[in-house]
């Protein structure tokens, strides 16, 4: 099925890519706690870590920058892409 079929076949369907690793998910909001679930399960509320999420190509305005922990932001129906950084806190 060509793309544009696909994604009027699945209205409720998005393509975003984390770390270089495309996923689905089901909503156009995504949030900092989702993104960050998807590159580190179970890791996100652990308080020896600290992420850092930068986003690329979203229907947010701004279309890129930096996503903050409690936020979300809008996602394409697909290309939007996350990258996940995480820090050990000394």
């Amino acid at each position: 099925m060509p793309p544009e079929e696909e994604t009027q076949a699945h209205p409720d369907r998005f393509e975003i890519v984390v770390d270089t690793v495309e996923h689905t998910v089901h909503a156009a909001e995504v949030s900092w706690k989702h993104v960050v679930d998807i590159a580190y399960p179970g890791q996100a509320d652990d308080p020896q870590y600290v992420f850092k999420v930068q986003y690329e190509d979203a229907r947010s305005h701004p279309t890129s920058g930096t996503l903050v922990k409690g936020h979300h932001v809008t996602v394409e129906r697909s290309g939007t892409t996350f990258s996940v950084l995480r820090s050990v806190v000394s």
